[in-house]
């Protein structure tokens, strides 16, 4: 009786452990976050499948036992999934760091050129001062009105 009530537990917990795996999205739960308890759940029907033919104390010890094997190996994966999220993650921010800086200098660069006198050019233009008619005689003058361009 003990034996089918175990089975009938880790069979409903290993169905909806593979059914949170497919409602990751639903739960916000990401796929290596499941990885520990379903390896746990998998360890703990193996341990009663392999011990089928022993004692009650027996079953529950090696079911346990099998358990925590595949849970504490389920962590040992996940902590592997976390360390190359994280080395990826720095070479990314890397990357990227170095990029602004490469576009800060080259803006900066430019910014100078243009100071420099790059390619300035300037044209004069000349404009007839107008003087009012009240019958003083002047001599007609222009001014020259520098624009650079």
């Amino acid at each position: 009786m003990l034996r089918i009530t175990l089975s009938s537990l880790l069979l409903l917990s290993m169905m909806l452990i593979v059914s949170g795996c497919s409602a990751t999205q639903i739960a916000q739960t990401k796929a290596s976050q499941v990885v520990s308890p379903a390896l746990g759940l998998a360890g703990a029907v193996g341990g009663l499948f392999a011990s089928e033919d022993e004692s009650q104390g027996t079953q529950i010890a090696v079911t346990t036992a099998a358990a925590a094997g595949g849970y504490l190996l389920g962590q040992f994966i996940e902590n592997g999934f976390k360390d190359e999220k994280q080395k990826e993650f720095r070479a990314g921010y890397d990357l990227g760091r170095s990029n602004s800086a490469k576009e800060l200098y080259w803006l900066y660069q430019k910014l100078h050129q243009a100071e420099e006198g790059g390619e300035t050019r300037t044209r004069l233009y000349e404009l007839p001062v107008q003087y009012k008619n009240d019958g003083v005689k002047r001599v007609p003058d222009s001014i020259l009105l520098p624009v650079v361009e």
